[in-house]
């Protein structure tokens, strides 16, 4: 019999929801036309300024979300080495899930939705060799929030809905199928999540060794002292107090 804590373990997790995503891409990609057509159609004849907004997101929403990881990085690095090394391993599986888009995207060679049919879209169509799955937009996208997550929730929890709106806007201009979106949000949660829980130990070993360094050290931490632990909120009103004790005592 199977134990709850193996049920749970992270490993049948990712590839719990790994198998749930790649049943939903599969899914979009049968219905891949309707989709895209149903939601091209309805784009198209939103206000003029409503298009514009999904135009702007679809193109600039990703600065919007480095941003956020910069933000996030700043109060990773206030909290320590361990939060800073874990962002940092972070941005290594940004450039992963990247690297994986594009080599996907050579290997499969799916031509955009925009070349498939004849429709009207608010994007111009990319070239034909500019293939279409799965989404970069989208890979990058939910790479960074994911990494803005794992340094500020926070922050995350504003990052995560920019990068899901970037990814249906992808589809609302006319460039994406939703299985292209889908399938680059699965490449950028696997490459995040097995890079940050396996690159944040080693990295953090380097930050360390790199405070030897007066310039490094400096810039690795926001004050001599901010690596280390601050006491829980009990301990401090306990030394107050114990303060407070000794100086009463003290008295004439």
């Amino acid at each position: 019999m199977i134990s709850r804590a193996a049920r749970l373990s992270p490993p049948l997790l990712i590839a719990g929801v790994a198998a749930a995503g790649s049943l939903a891409v599969l899914v979009l990609l049968l219905v891949r036309g309707m989709t895209y057509r149903g939601t091209v159609a309805w784009s198209t004849h939103l206000p003029g300024p409503v298009q514009s907004f999904f135009s702007a997101v679809s193109e600039y929403g990703i600065l919007g979300l480095l941003a956020l990881f910069a933000v996030a990085a700043l109060r990773a690095r206030r909290r320590g080495l361990t939060h800073l090394a874990r962002g940092i391993a972070a941005g290594f599986g940004v450039i992963a899930a990247y690297v994986s888009s594009e080599i996907l995207k050579v290997l499969f060679s799916e031509l955009r939705p925009c070349h498939h049919f004849t429709v009207a879209t608010i994007a111009a169509c990319p070239e034909a060799a500019d293939w279409s799955w799965p989404s970069n937009h989208a890979t990058i996208s939910a790479a960074i929030a994911l990494a803005v997550l794992s340094m500020a929730p926070r922050l995350g929890l504003l990052a995560l809905p920019l990068a899901g709106l970037i990814g249906f806007s992808r589809v609302a201009v006319g460039v994406h199928y939703f299985h292209d979106v889908l399938a680059g949000v699965l490449l950028a949660a696997l490459a995040v999540t097995v890079l940050t829980a396996v690159g944040t130990p080693p990295v953090a070993r380097s930050l360390t060794w790199c405070r030897r360094f007066p310039l490094l050290d400096r810039l690795l931490t926001a004050s001599p002292d901010r690596h280390r632990a601050r006491p829980p909120r009990h301990v401090r009103l306990d030394s107050a107090r114990t303060a407070q004790g000794r100086s009463e005592r003290s008295l004439p």
